[in-house]
């Protein structure tokens, strides 16, 4: 009798270890799928997702004019050709000049030439990112700015102390 009851016991104690053999399967497929994909933001050692560097080309200022805007004193640039792609427009004066930048340095002057050349047809305001091509050009007096360009007085003082502008031939507002 002793001897049925020990293997009704061992018999028992066999079914429950085999009744929670799934449970122990899901555990491992869960620590499996953590280590291998992650879930949360987290895991994913193996196979998950990768950090990846994005670069923003919308954003990045580039051509050989952002030399000429981050100099300080751009006279030594004076009948250079000037290229910039997708300079942020700081400041619209008029209907012929306004101000652009590049990277946090002083906003240098824009003036566009020729007929039909304006900033209405472009559709150019503050904040919008163009594409500007020109010639380089020693900056007048700022008494004359004022007169010829409409600037205000610290916006003469400051054309004139950089000692140059942009005579811009073709504007094109970036969308």
């Amino acid at each position: 009798m002793q001897e049925i009851q020990r293997r009704q016991v061992a018999a028992q104690n066999a079914g429950s270890f085999l009744g929670w053999w799934w449970i122990w399967l899901l555990v491992f497929i869960g620590i499996f799928w953590f280590a291998g994909w992650g879930w949360g933001g987290y895991g994913g050692w193996w196979w998950g997702p990768r950090a990846t560097v994005t670069a923003q080309t919308s954003q990045i200022v580039s051509g050989n004019g952002v030399a000429v805007l981050d100099a300080t004193d751009k006279q030594a640039y004076i009948g250079h050709q000037f290229q910039i792609r997708n300079a942020p427009v700081q400041n619209v004066v008029n209907d012929r000049e306004f101000w652009i930048e590049a990277n946090g340095s002083a906003p240098t002057l824009v003036v566009l030439t020729g007929t039909g050349n304006n900033i209405a047809d472009a559709k150019i305001g503050n904040g919008n990112r163009v594409d500007v091509t020109g010639t380089v050009m020693k900056a007048p007096p700022a008494n004359e700015a004022q007169n010829n360009w409409k600037l205000g007085s610290d916006d003469a003082n400051r054309l004139e102390k950089q000692g140059a502008y942009i005579e811009a031939t073709q504007v094109e507002k970036i969308s």
